[in-house]
């Protein structure tokens, strides 16, 4: 089972790299994703409203599974074999549906740093600082 979470990150990365998010007709893509050490206000906003009105209704921009499907017991949300990027991979039954990279012609850019979740350097840093106490 993919946690919210990991489906928030999973869109963060994906709105990274100029996907946007489905809901009937629309398509929106937000101006910042993460803004310093979390997500941006902008995609946090988006995204409590999102949850509130029912993650089955959105899609990201070229997939068929919506969110609330990936948050079920039968989704993983996984790296890609071809691009590392985060895909939702079924866990129960078969997979129907592409990486959401294969309609993106200059991808992977393995010149560009990849898309990725916000990083909280206090934690990271607390997390080296511990690893480098325990080696010494």
């Amino acid at each position: 089972m993919a946690s919210p979470d990991a489906v928030r990150q999973y869109l963060a990365c994906w709105l990274q790299v100029g996907k946007g998010i489905v809901d009937g007709q629309t398509t929106w893509r937000p101006e910042r994703i993460s803004q310093g050490d979390d997500y941006s206000p902008e995609f946090l906003s988006r995204w409590r409203e999102m949850e509130q009105r029912g993650l089955h209704r959105y899609y990201l921009a070229g997939t068929e599974v919506s969110l609330g499907q990936l948050c079920g017991d039968d989704w993983e949300i996984v790296a890609c074999s071809r691009c590392t990027m985060p895909i939702p991979v079924k866990v129960l039954g078969m997979m129907t549906s592409p990486c959401p990279c294969s309609d993106l012609s200059l991808w992977p850019h393995l010149g560009l740093p990849l898309p990725h979740g916000v990083v909280d350097s206090r934690v990271r840093l607390a997390e080296l600082q511990v690893r480098l106490q325990e080696e010494s």
